[in-house]
């Protein structure tokens, strides 16, 4: 790519000011993505966490799944359940609040079987409350003790408390439980339907809603960062046709130009797009104590990857006229 090489050498004040804005959004890109992670982190970690294959869940009147804080399972859905899925594990979800003395945080409670006599607290909860196990709180306004400090993950943003199932009942002050862990599709239950992998997810509430709104906001940028790159080079292209005409009148080929065009465009796109991802991971880095934020190789070079490839095609767009240049326009015809 010796013409594009000597292009950016000539404008390198242009060529700059395209890769400064391909950073900006490639840094916007990654900073959202890792906030992205970090949210969903906080909604879905406790439920991602749970043993089987899936949840089955009270159906509404149209047969939809009703949401984990919502759900409840009667005797008999649970005793039916337990038929089609001898393994299956009834679950209890509530929001709750477990304190001591005047200090009162705010969790959601999850029920289980096979949970340790007592409460097991995240380490952020039992810091906050100024336990340890073995001490005394109440979960609901019932006294239980503290079981064990380990992470028990995040649901619907609050921090996760696990109890039994018997202690989960008097805190939620019913008889019927949220969901069974199933190993397996549960189909033919009346009121019953189930979430099989990530479609549990769905049956958070609020996450569906708030995860949509941020995948959709990084889709624009996206599409931004192709449209900008599409319209500056098609603005440049236009303004060195006559000089790329001369080429072709010297015996360039169309190939040779295309491959050029393309050249120059993959080093500033490169450019920019390094930049940017490296100043998003370290902003992110840094408000990581203040924000959710969750880094992952995937969540940075996955936006990078696609903001490249959508870069490139935008490019390739704006290069067409390359192709159809015309070697009589460099003797003005």
């Amino acid at each position: 790519m010796y013409i594009g090489w000597r292009e950016i050498r000539r404008s390198a004040g242009k060529f700059g000011l395209m890769a400064g804005v391909i950073a900006l959004l490639a840094f916007m890109v990654v900073v959202l993505s890792s906030l992205t992670g970090g949210l969903q982190a906080q909604s879905v970690s406790a439920v991602q966490a749970l043993p089987g294959a899936g949840l089955a869940v009270q159906a509404d009147a149209s047969g939809e799944a009703v949401n984990l804080v919502d759900s409840r399972l009667s005797d008999d859905a649970v005793a039916a359940i337990g038929y089609h899925d001898p393994a299956a594990q009834p679950l209890g979800i509530t929001m709750s609040g477990v304190g001591v003395g005047e200090v009162n945080s705010a969790v959601a409670v999850f029920g289980r079987a096979q949970a340790a006599s007592g409460a097991t607290l995240a380490p952020d909860t039992a810091q906050a409350l100024g336990v340890s196990a073995g001490d005394s709180i109440t979960v609901g306004g019932v006294d239980t003790r503290v079981a064990d400090v380990t992470d028990t993950g995040m649901f619907a943003h609050s921090p996760v408390v696990e109890v039994p199932l018997d202690l989960w009942r008097e805190v939620a002050h019913r008889p019927e439980v949220t969901a069974m862990i199933v190993t397996g599709e549960v189909s033919g239950i009346p009121g019953v339907t189930d979430a099989q992998g990530s479609a549990r997810l769905d049956l958070i509430p609020g996450y569906t809603s708030e995860h949509g709104s941020l995948l959709l906001i990084q889709g624009l940028l996206l599409v931004i960062s192709a449209v900008v790159v599409g319209a500056f080079f098609a603005v440049w292209t236009g303004h060195r046709l006559s000089a790329l005409a001369v080429v072709r009148a010297m015996g360039g080929g169309r190939a040779y130009l295309l491959r050029d065009g393309l050249g120059q465009a993959a080093v500033v796109l490169a450019a920019g797009l390094t930049v940017g991802a490296l100043a998003g991971v370290a902003v992110a880095l840094i408000a990581s104590g203040a924000v959710p934020i969750a880094i992952t190789a995937g969540g940075v070079l996955l936006p990078v990857a696609a903001m490249a490839v959508l870069g490139l095609g935008g490019a390739i767009l704006a290069l067409r006229p390359l192709t159809t240049v015309d070697p009589l326009t460099a003797l003005n015809r």
